[in-house]
C-alpha cells in the first residue's frame, strides 16, 4: 500500500484514509484520491484506541473519524515501528476530494484527549533528528515540486538573511503550542511606486489587542489562502486591488501585474511576494477546463480573503505567502526562522542541496549555519537564541508512553520520486495544475530515483516530498480552486504496515 499525505503545520495528527470508508468506496469528486490504507492487509497493525478516539474537523468543514492504530511507518529511507496514526473510517471532505494528512504541529494540539508522540517527535525520539525541527520550501505555484527537511536547514532553498523570531503564546493558553508569528508592516509595490498599507505593530502579545496594527498569523502549510480580518481587508486590499470581484475572483491576466506585496514578520524580516503566487488559475470541477471570467479571459482566484474573527486572535496565513517564505519550524525551542524563498535558478540544481544538519538546544540554527557557507547571514532571535520568555508546549516521548520506538534503514526508499510521478494516478496532476482523470486510488509507486533524502547518521533525515494540488470550492458551485500544500509519498507493505 502506497498513500499520499498532506504535510500540515497547522495540525498534528497523522491519520490516513481508510479503504472501508463509504467516501473510498466512490469514484467521484469527493472520492479518496491519495491512495487508503487496509488494517486487513498489514500483519503488523493493532488497534490502539477505537473510533471514535480519532475525530477531526477542518476549517472547510471536513471531517475525519476513526479509531487511532499504531504499525511501522517509514519516511524517506527511514524506517520506525509502532507509530500511532488515525484511521478516518468515516470521511467528509467537503471542498475537493478525500486525502490523509500528517500534522506537524505540536502535539498538544492532536484530536485526542491522550497525547501522544506525533511525528516530529518520533524522529526525536528515535534519534533520527536531532530536535523537533524541519523546514519546508514550496517553490513557485508554477513548479509541482517543494522540498521538506527534518531535522535541518538547506541553505540553497533561500536568499538573503535567515532570520529566527520568537513564536508568539496562544492568546487562550498563554503556551507556546502554534507557530504563531505577526505581519508587523505590509506595503505595495506597483509600477516602481510603493505604498505602505499599515505599519508600526508589534512582536508581541500586545499584537493580540484591537488598538496594535500588527497581524497574529498562524503559518499553516495546509491552507491555501492568507484570511485576514475583515476590517483590514475593507480598509487595505480592498482599495489597492479593486479589480477583485465580491467572489474574490478576478481576470488571470492580473497574474502578470508587476505589483509586489511586501510583509514584515515580527518586526524583523521583510518577505516580497509576486501576484502570481496570489492570484491563481480556476477550474471547473467536473470538465477539469479552466473556468472563463469573460469572453477573453480565465478566472483567477485572490488568495487574500477576508475571513470572520476565529475566536483564537489569530488568522492563517497559508501556501499564496507561505511559498515565497523558506520557513524553518523550531518546536522544541518556540522559534520560526524565516527567509526569502530562493527562485529555481538561486537553488541551484543540485538535487541534494546544500544540507545542513541542526543540533539540539538554544543556538541549534545559528551553530548549524556556521559550518555553511560563509555567504549564509543569519540573525538570531531578540532572545539571543538563549529559551523562550513563554512556556513551550512539552515534547511527548515514547517513554513516556510506554511505547516501543524503533528506527532504521529500509531496504528501499519510500518517496524518492518528484512532482507528478508520486502522486497516484488518480490525484495526479499535469504541468498546467490541471488534474488528470483517472481512477481514484493508484499505487503512486512506480517512479524512482532520487537520493531520498540525507543520511540519517548526519542527524538530518529529509523525507521525499511533492506539492499537490488539491481542490477547494470557490465563489461558484461548479469551480475549483487549485491549492498548494506539500504532499508526502507513502507506502504500504503487506507484512510490514505503514510506510510513509
Amino acid at each position: 500500500m502506497r498513500m499520499v499525505v498532506i504535510l500540515d503545520s497547522g495540525s498534528s495528527d497523522l491519520y490516513f484514509d481508510s479503504a472501508h470508508a463509504a467516501t473510498c468506496q466512490t469514484t467521484g469528486e469527493y472520492s479518496c484520491r491519495g491512495g487508503t490504507f487496509s488494517p486487513d492487509d498489514s500483519s503488523t497493525y493493532h488497534v490502539v484506541d477505537p473510533s471514535p478516539a480519532f475525530n477531526t474537523s477542518f476549517g472547510d468543514g471536513s471531517t475525519a473519524e476513526g479509531p487511532f492504530g499504531e504499525d511501522t511507518v517509514g519516511i524517506g529511507d527511514v524506517r520506525i515501528e509502532n507509530v500511532q496514526f488515525g484511521v478516518a473510517q468515516e470521511v467528509n471532505a467537503t471542498t475537493g476530494y478525500a486525502i490523509g494528512l500528517m500534522g506537524l504541529g505540536y502535539s498538544y494540539n492532536e484530536a485526542t484527549q491522550y497525547i501522544y508522540p506525533n511525528m516530529p517527535e518520533v524522529l526525536r525520539d528515535t534519534g533520527v533528528i536531532n530536535s523537533r525541527l524541519y523546514s519546508v520550501y514550496l517553490n513557485d505555484l508554477s513548479d509541482i515540486s517543494g522540498t521538506i527537511l527534518f531535522g535541518g536547514i538547506d541553505t540553497s532553498k533561500y536568499t538573503g538573511e535567515l532570520t529566527t523570531l520568537d513564536i508568539l503564546p496562544d492568546a487562550i493558553s498563554g503556551g507556546i503550542s502554534q507557530f504563531i508569528t505577526t505581519v508587523t508592516d505590509l506595503s505595495l509595490t506597483s509600477n516602481g511606486q510603493t505604498t505602505d498599507l499599515f505599519t508600526g505593530g508589534s512582536n508581541s502579545i500586545a499584537a493580540y489587542e484591537s488598538t496594535d496594527s500588527a497581524l497574529p498569523v498562524l503559518l499553516d502549510t495546509g491552507s491555501a489562502a492568507w484570511s485576514m480580518p475583515q476590517s483590514y481587508y475593507r480598509e487595505y486590499i480592498a482599495p489597492s486591488f479593486p479589480y477583485i470581484d465580491s467572489y474574490g475572483l478576478c481576470a488571470c491576466s492580473h497574474r502578470q501585474d508587476q505589483t509586489t506585496l511586501h510583509l514584515t514578520f515580527g518586526a524583523s524580516i521583510s518577505i516580497q511576494v509576486p501576484m502570481s503566487d496570489i492570484i491563481v488559475p480556476i477550474y471547473n470541477s467536473t470538465t477539469r477546463e479552466p473556468v472563463p471570467y469573460s469572453e477573453s479571459e480565465d478566472a483567477c482566484a485572490f488568495l487574500i480573503v477576508p475571513a470572520e474573527p476565529t475566536g483564537y486572535g489569530f488568522q492563517t496565513l497559508g501556501d499564496a505567502i507561505l511559498r515565497s517564505l523558506y520557513v524553518v519550524f523550531d518546536l522544541d525551542n518556540g522559534q520560526l526562522s524565516l527567509a526569502q524563498a530562493a527562485t529555481d535558478n538561486d537553488a541551484g540544481s543540485s538535487s541534494g542541496g546544500d544540507v545542513v544538519a541542526v543540533p539540539s538546544g538554544p543556538g541549534g540554527i545559528a551553530s548549524a549555519l556556521s559550518s555553511a557557507s560563509a555567504s549564509d547571514s543569519y540573525v538570531p532571535a531578540s532572545s539571543a537564541a538563549a529559551s523562550q520568555s513563554w512556556s513551550i508546549a512539552p515534547l511527548v516521548t515514547a517513554a513516556s508512553e510506554t511505547r516501543d520506538l524503533t528506527a532504521t534503514t529500509a531496504g528501499s526508499t519510500i518517496g524518492t520520486a518528484t512532482g507528478s510521478a508520486a502522486i497516484p494516478a488518480g490525484a495526479r496532476v499535469s504541468d498546467d495544475g490541471v488534474l488528470g482523470v483517472g481512477g481514484s486510488g493508484g499505487d503512486g509507486g512506480s517512479a524512482t530515483g532520487g537520493d531520498g533524502g540525507s543520511s540519517t547518521s548526519s542527524g538530518a533525515a529529509a523525507a521525499a516530498v511533492i506539492r499537490g494540488e488539491r481542490t477547494a470550492g470557490w465563489g461558484c458551485g461548479s469551480c475549483g480552486m487549485w491549492g498548494s500544500g506539500l504532499v508526502a509519498l507513502l507506502g504500504v507493505g503487506l507484512g510490514m504496515g505503514v510506510m510513509i
